[in-house]
């Protein structure tokens, strides 16, 4: 039967698992710290550069509206100082002659003040009451009213009835009457006479109405009664005639009274 070994031969492995586990964790350290020093790259450092630059950008911009405020209230209060010296930029030249100016108004101040206002006594029989003015009034109210009537009935004479009266020995024509002022017409052939203005003569229905009328008729013929003043709107309306090949014809009115056609309402006399 082997005998068996005793106990003082046994070998402890303790001593090198210490080892193994020691050197295990030395190159750990190292390769942690191999790892952290390699994740410590430039962009990390530029990162860290940024935001300092940040930070110091925002405090630059502090320092910058600061400076804007100061400057604002330094600049208002420059304004105002030179507002207030151009107030007081006057010379001493100007600050003599305003001296003079005011010693002369207080002279002719006091000379006035020397003056005496005095006011005449009437006698009181001769003022006047306010009946008397009333009655005054009312005279010269009813003088008024009665030149005014003289008045009217001076241009009532004045505007005396212009008669027309037929030219020729005998009429053999009908005749529409076109009255020509300075600046319109009048249609006599109308119940009512109607006055046109000269620019809208070519386009009024009853002056169109009227050239149809004596372009239609046998014996028809337009009169022109040429006032002084209506030389320019008888040229007009002749050469709208002319256009037509319409007889036409003038009298000259003289004066500005109304015109009277009677003498054309009565039946020829052969």
């Amino acid at each position: 039967m082997a005998r068996r070994r005793s106990s003082d031969d046994d070998i402890s492995l303790f001593p090198f698992l210490s080892i193994i586990a020691s050197v295990i964790g030395v190159l750990t350290m190292m390769i942690a710290t191999i790892a952290l020093s390699q994740t410590d790259t430039p962009d990390v450092a530029l990162i860290e550069k940024h935001e300092q630059i940040k930070q110091e950008l925002t405090k630059t911009e502090a320092q910058l509206e600061k400076l804007k405020r100061e400057i604002s209230v330094s600049h208002a209060a420059a304004l105002e100082l030179r507002e207030k010296k151009q107030l007081l930029n006057i010379t001493v030249e100007e600050l003599e002659n305003l001296f003079k100016e005011l010693e002369l108004v207080e002279k002719e101040l006091a000379e006035q003040q020397k003056v005496s206002i005095v006011i005449p006594q009437l006698d009181p029989k001769m003022r006047e009451t306010v009946a008397d003015m009333q009655a005054a009034q009312q005279q010269m109210a009813e003088e008024i009213a009665q030149l005014e009537k003289e008045l009217s009935e001076r241009q009532d004479r004045s505007e005396a009835q212009v008669t027309i009266l037929p030219q020729g020995s005998g009429r053999t024509y009908t005749p529409f009457f076109v009255e020509c002022a300075a600046d319109s017409v009048v249609l006599h052939h109308l119940p009512e006479p109607k006055r046109i203005r000269t620019a809208e003569v070519v386009k009024d229905g009853d002056f169109i109405k009227l050239l149809e009328t004596v372009a239609n008729s046998k014996d028809g013929s337009i009169i022109f009664l040429l006032r002084s003043d209506g030389l320019a709107t008888y040229r007009a309306c002749k050469k709208l005639c002319d256009d037509r090949n319409l007889r036409s014809g003038k009298i000259p009115v003289v004066g500005k009274g109304r015109i009277d056609l009677s003498v054309f309402a009565q039946p020829n006399k052969e």
